[in-house]
Parts: C-alpha cells; structure tokens; sequence
C-alpha cells in the first residue's frame, strides 16, 4: 500500500500584517482582475503566504483610482506612481504594503481587505507613550462645566 501525506490549508485569522508581493499577473477568470500571491512578513504569521485578487475596469481592464489594485500600487510605489513611465505588474514584486488580512465569507482563504492597504510605515516611526504628566486632559481639568 501507497502511504500518502496530507498538508491542511492554512488560514490565519484577522490581523493587520505587512504584507510583500512575491509575483503579480493578470488574470481573467472571474472578470479582469490581477493575481498577487503575498508573503506575511513579520509577527506571529511570519512567512504565511496567501494569493489575493483585486478587480480591474471590466470594459477596459485598466486598474481604476479608488479601486483596491490601485490603493496596493500606490502603497507600493508611491502616490504619483500613474504618472511615472514602465510601471507594470512586475513593479509590485518584491514591493511591501500594510493591510489588513481578513478571510473569505466562506472562510476558505486569506485576502487583504479593500479600504485597509497602506504604505509601510517608515521604521524610525516611533510612538512615544504618554506619560500622566502629558496627558491632554488634564490641562481642562479644573474648567468648571
């Protein structure tokens, strides 16, 4: 008898992750759209990769403003990246965005949810914790309301 083996699909649960886009095509299979297959990187899903969709014009197939692609373009390759010559899919690889990793209504696979994608943060970003001492409010404690 032939063993054989058996590797359960992992989908992970909502996170806000950042995300790299390992390769991009078009695709047609359910209306025009383009194929990213994306790589978690960092946190505790490090390395979780997961093939995502996002819709292209369906008369013209191009990736309109407002749309989820063009948010992911934008994160990538920054706010005027329309205007620059030769951006194409390939632009997308190896690029890193922020959005937030939700799964299918089935909840069969991951997808990065429209209204979410956001460039990634410049690392020397920190945010300071207030202390008491700063804390707004207490400048307007002692107004009488």
């Amino acid at each position: 008898m032939t063993e054989i083996g058996f590797a359960p699909k992992e989908v992970m649960p909502q996170e806000v992750c950042r995300l790299e886009v390992m390769a991009a095509d078009k695709a047609d299979t359910y209306g025009p759209q383009i194929y990213l297959k994306l790589k978690v990187v960092g946190g505790e899903h490090d390395g979780h990769q997961f093939n995502d969709y996002a819709n292209r014009d369906e008369d013209t197939g191009q990736i309109k403003q407002g749309s989820k692609a063009w948010s992911i373009f934008e994160a990538c390759l920054g706010r005027d990246f329309h205007k620059r010559s030769g951006v194409s899919l390939e632009s997308l690889v190896g690029k890193q965005f922020v959005g937030q990793v939700t799964q299918t209504r089935t909840g069969s696979r991951n997808k990065v949810e429209h209204g979410t994608v956001g460039p990634v943060p410049p690392e020397g970003l920190k945010t300071t914790p207030q202390t008491e001492a700063e804390d707004p409010d207490e400048d307007f404690a002692d107004l009488p309301f």
